[in-house]
């Protein structure tokens, strides 16, 4: 049992980093005006928080946290493209129209 929740833990931990610095940084750069502030204050949000929420409070080692955090960004958005093809695919089956911009 000790070995299940230590390997559910090594598994979540990298998502709920990602999730910590993508909130760190929503919040600190919301009210800037104009992208590149937000942009920048965004990233340095984001690597503060991941690193050190995972270097003080995981114990990890700095280059760790940011890789696992990267790993959880990636696979979201993997599903999200994933989701977004599944989605147009199935509308396309159900409709018989192929989707169009214009």
């Amino acid at each position: 049992m000790k070995q299940l929740a230590h390997h559910t833990w090594l598994t979540v931990r990298g998502p709920i980093l990602a999730l910590l610095g993508l909130t760190a940084a929503y919040a600190l750069s919301y009210g800037l005006d104009g992208f590149v502030w937000q942009a920048g204050l965004g990233l340095v949000a984001f690597l503060a928080t991941v690193l050190l929420v995972g270097v003080f409070g995981f114990r990890m080692h700095p280059e760790d946290a940011v890789e696992e955090a990267a790993t959880a960004i990636r696979d979201a958005a993997a599903l999200a493209i994933g989701l977004v093809l599944l989605t147009v695919t199935l509308l396309t089956a159900l409709t018989g129209n192929t989707p169009t911009t214009t």
